[in-house]
């Protein structure tokens, strides 16, 4: 710090306590013209734990902004032949987002009216103390982390109301492909009867027909996904719903992957949509196989679980009571942090164009949620992935039967 000279701020005492910042990373640019004071005001941050950037003129503040993320910007009044209130308005220009605080020692009514009409969130006058400086900074970062909590609300919402749209038009086309498939199943079933002493044409008309049967499947799981609530939900026995899904999955998934099913003893049913279920749990099954390309291992676990309020800030949104929780565990080359953020946004997808649409996760997702449960991701890069589903039991749940393996 500066010496030989008086400071513009008194020093605080020895225990005072500085911002938690809760392990984030603080970023205060300091422009002031007088450089003694920008030192002095950098060490005196930097003691308590922000990173600091010095510029002495609107020029170099600008050029600091474009370098690197600033998060507050100290910002003297007066900067020699430069005016800190313009500078305030071209750096809100270039990051709008950025927080910033004006300091003076010529304090005005006309001047502290003019900085926040130009963008500044608060004002500091010359002399003060250090705890009003530690005091108006907390409060700036308060402000950065509201804002950053709203914007990921407003993303939700926004993610949402795509997914909806989604659902809306595939429920529209479900439902014209629908008509499509009776007039087909109903010439066929006719067909079959003309055919019924003909074995080589009959097989073929049969064939016809599974085939109309699983796009009527189809439909009716796209119908589903377009509905805007979990209807048509019944009382649901995971020890009876999973092992034929196993079953299927193996078959479907190919020899390279080896799908195994664990079930704790006591597993409490669920009220819910046994077929958006299945087909939930058939996206993630194909989102595993896709991370293992040389084949691995696909666990399916299943258990009960009880959230507590001390658990829930590991689970966002996730109400404290009594869960199923089922894991759907692979052994691939995992998420980076990056992919993980995203991961459940409808329509984003690391998979080559025409591989995948970026659905099955979100479809997951608004599933689960609309279940009453809540989806959490577990990944690194080359740790796998392990998929949460906290699903909550069915009111009046009876534990009863034991442990399966599969």
């Amino acid at each position: 710090m500066s010496r030989g000279r008086d400071l513009p701020f008194a020093p605080a005492a020895a225990d005072a306590p500085g911002i938690d910042s809760a392990g984030a990373k603080r970023t205060v640019l300091v422009v002031d013209d007088d450089v003694d004071f920008a030192a002095s005001l950098a060490g005196l941050l930097q003691l308590d734990g922000y990173e600091v950037a010095i510029a002495h003129d609107p020029d170099a503040a600008l050029a600091c902004l474009d370098r690197q993320a600033i998060a507050v910007a100290l910002v003297d009044i007066r900067l020699g032949l430069g005016n800190g209130i313009d500078l305030v308005r071209a750096l809100r220009r270039r990051a709008p987002d950025l927080v910033c605080v004006m300091v003076t020692a010529f304090a005005s009514i006309d001047t502290a009216v003019e900085a926040l009409q130009a963008g500044a969130y608060d004002y500091l006058c010359k002399p003060f103390h250090s705890e009003d400086l530690l005091a108006t900074l907390a409060r700036c970062f308060e402000r950065i982390a509201l804002y950053a909590q709203n914007r990921r609300a407003a993303e939700r919402l926004s993610q949402i109301q795509r997914l909806e749209a989604v659902g809306q038009l595939t429920s529209g086309v479900a439902h014209d492909f629908n008509n499509v498939l009776a007039v087909l199943y109903a010439n066929l079933r006719l067909l079959q009867e003309r055919v019924a002493d003909q074995p080589a044409l009959a097989e073929l008309v049969e064939d016809a027909l599974d085939a109309a049967g699983a796009g009527t499947e189809l439909t009716e799981r796209l119908l589903a996904f377009g509905r805007v609530q979990a209807t048509n939900t019944a009382l649901t026995d995971l020890r009876e719903l999973l092992p034929p899904l196993m079953r299927m999955l193996r078959r479907t998934l190919g020899d390279s992957i080896t799908v195994s099913l664990r079930i704790d003893a006591g597993l409490d049913p669920l009220d819910i949509n046994r077929v958006q279920l299945e087909t939930s749990l058939l996206n993630l099954a194909i989102n595993a196989r896709d991370a293992m390309p040389d084949g691995g291992d696909l666990r399916f676990d299943a258990c009960n679980v009880t959230i507590v309020p001390e658990d829930i800030n590991g689970v966002p949104g996730l109400l404290p009571g009594r869960y199923v929780l089922l894991s759907v565990i692979d052994a691939g080359h995992g998420m980076s942090p990056a992919v993980r953020a995203r991961a459940l946004e409808p329509f984003f997808t690391t998979k080559a164009p025409g591989h995948g649409s970026g659905l099955g996760l979100a479809m997951v997702d608004s599933f689960v949620r609309l279940s009453g449960g809540r989806l959490a991701i577990d990944s690194a890069p080359g740790r796998g992935t392990t998929v949460n589903l906290y699903l909550p039991r069915a009111v009046a749940a009876q534990a009863s039967g034991g442990a399966v393996n599969m």
